[in-house]
């Protein structure tokens, strides 16, 4: 249930920010998700080191145990900011969704769906529900040959993206750099 939780909260907290990067001013985004990172921050060492109602129960409820609190969502919004200062409006939003829907409903996917391991803990089916996703937000806004080629590449990264360096980072980055080409 906490995978679904968090998966869930992942999803409509990157389709809330992707509007919010196409409809408020650039510099307010920056400086709207630099103070989320920085709430975060300081919220994950209060946790750590004082018992905080809200937090012990916001982090109970969306955090993985055992993990640096607070670790994914941080690096969430480290990968936006990373999109929203080298890419154009549209195309950070993009990359934003596809962190969003396509890695959460892949999680979602080969949590509860997936049976057939394809590379280290990832499955076929999370694998195709990543590439299902974002092949279904781009061909909206860009050609369907180029939504192709950026969906299996994007894929591909998702997948290979090795343990140590968080797909929150990669994903928005890969798709904001491949629709720019």
């Amino acid at each position: 249930m906490l995978e679904l939780r968090r998966n869930i909260a992942h999803l409509l907290l990157g389709i809330f920010f992707a509007l919010l990067v196409v409809s408020l001013p650039h510099t307010l985004v920056i400086v709207g998700n630099m103070l989320l990172i920085g709430g975060l921050v300081v919220s994950s060492f209060l946790h750590q080191r004082y018992n905080i109602g809200f937090l012990a129960w916001l982090f109970a409820r969306f955090d993985r145990p055992g993990k640096f609190t607070a670790k994914g969502a941080i690096t969430f919004f480290v990968g936006t900011l990373i999109a929203v200062l080298l890419f154009t409006p549209l195309y950070a939003a993009l990359s934003i969704l596809v962190l969003s829907i396509s890695d959460s409903l892949a999680t979602i996917a080969g949590h509860y769906a997936g049976k057939h391991l394809l590379f280290k803990k990832k499955t076929i089916e999370g694998t195709l529900a990543f590439f299902v996703c974002t092949l279904a937000i781009l061909i909206f806004f860009v050609a369907p040959t180029k939504a192709l080629l950026i969906a299996l590449i994007v894929s591909a990264t998702e997948l290979t993206t090795p343990a140590y360096v968080d797909d929150n980072l990669t994903i928005p980055f890969v798709t904001g750099l491949l629709l720019s080409l």
